[in-house]
């Protein structure tokens, strides 16, 4: 089924206009008209018209509320198509007049939004220029590329700065997301979860190291602790993330973190489930999510510029061990290492045990510059119990 332009048309003239070849123009290219003679009633039609509405042509010499056809001398109908140019800005006006000395019946700065979007055309050359223009402006303005662009425009901005400082292509991929979500074009979005785990989330370790936000690069478990005040070796004398986004934050790590690997016996088992059920609301909830994060962050960074203040901020705490009590199932990473959860590092020497249900007793940081990237903490065959 053809695509239907609607718009409204603002002129004295408009029934000599419309004649039968502009009809059948019309026609040919699947635009409707609803007529108007003056701008009051260009008015109540915008605001009455029950229908969808893509745009809305005016002429220059037109009245705001009688009906004076022909008079070259009169644009208050312009001057009142201004005002509604403000009001109803997601509509684009094109003015369509005869005369081409527009500058002697108005200042230039009036006519200032048809200049700039390049919007005056001339009824000399034909109605053919001026329709083709609308049906290209409305299918842009339809767009998602369009929506998106403009609905997340100071969102994206973030992005777009976040990459310049630590040269990742974050806005890319939030960008295709949106705009797939918009669309309900996603698929395959298991993923996405590496991606916003190596273009987002490690980045944001990276910059807020290399500020002394954080003391050093931690894993990004203990990252997603440290901005929550929740790092058991430090002491945060300044909190950093409002408390609103502790739990938004920790959400999204454990999430990315525990989609980026697969294998059974993970904690959640994101990937599998993502990729068996075809899902795609947690990764637009995890988009959602981390728009939000960064969208704090980066004006947090250009609030906190300085790293010898910033370091100030944190203290490290004499805790190095700690005792708990967590189950878990030791298993082996695609890369050989052996861990428990996406949370500990195991140093094993038996590896009869892998498979093998445990409960942890005691941990502590992990320093291992191999596996501490992606766990945490560390725990050795002392530190924990089998289960029977």
């Amino acid at each position: 089924m053809e695509k239907t332009y609607q718009i409204i048309w603002a002129d004295d003239e408009i029934d000599a206009l419309l004649d039968e070849t502009s009809k059948a123009l019309l026609l040919k290219l699947h635009v409707d008209v609803v007529k108007c003679n003056n701008a009051a009633m260009l008015e109540e039609k915008l605001r009455n018209v029950s229908h969808r509405i893509d745009a809305v042509i005016v002429d220059a010499n037109f009245t705001a509320r009688d009906f004076t056809p022909s008079d070259e001398t009169i644009v208050s109908g312009l001057r009142k198509s201004l005002g509604l140019i403000h009001e109803y800005k997601y509509l684009p006006f094109y003015l369509y007049t005869q005369r081409v000395n527009i500058l002697d019946l108005v200042d230039e700065d009036e006519l200032s939004y048809f200049k700039d979007n390049n919007a005056i055309f001339f009824k000399g050359n034909g109605l053919l220029p001026l329709l083709n223009r609308i049906k290209d402006d409305v299918d842009r303005i339809n767009s998602a590329e369009f929506q998106i662009d403009n609905q997340y425009k100071q969102k994206l901005n973030y992005f777009q700065i976040f990459d310049k400082q630590c040269n990742a292509k974050s806005y890319n991929l939030i960008r295709e997301l949106l705009i797939q979500s918009r669309e309900g074009t996603l698929f395959s979005t298991e993923r996405y979860f590496n991606q916003f785990r190596t273009e987002i989330l490690d980045n944001m370790n990276v910059l807020a190291a290399r500020m002394g936000i954080v003391p050093k690069e931690l894993s990004l478990n203990d990252f997603s602790r440290f901005i929550c005040s929740k790092a058991e070796m430090y002491n945060l004398k300044v909190e950093v993330l409002p408390k609103a986004l502790h739990m938004l934050m920790e959400y999204v790590v454990r999430m990315v973190q525990d989609g980026s690997h697969k294998g059974p016996n993970l904690q959640y088992e994101v990937n599998q489930y993502v990729s068996e059920n075809k899902d795609t609301l947690i990764i637009q909830s995890l988009l959602f999510a981390i728009i939000e994060v960064v969208s704090w962050f980066i004006p947090y960074l250009e609030r906190h510029t300085n790293k010898q203040q910033n370091t100030k901020n944190w203290q490290i705490q004499d805790n190095t061990r700690a005792s708990i009590s967590e189950e878990g199932v030791i298993e082996k990473d695609e890369n050989g290492y052996y861990h428990i959860g996406t949370e500990y590092s195991v140093l094993l020497k038996n590896s009869t045990l892998v498979g093998k249900k445990v409960i942890i007793t005691n941990f502590k940081q992990n320093t291992n510059s191999c596996t501490k990237k992606y766990y945490p903490f560390f725990v050795r065959e002392e530190d924990f119990q089998l289960i029977d």
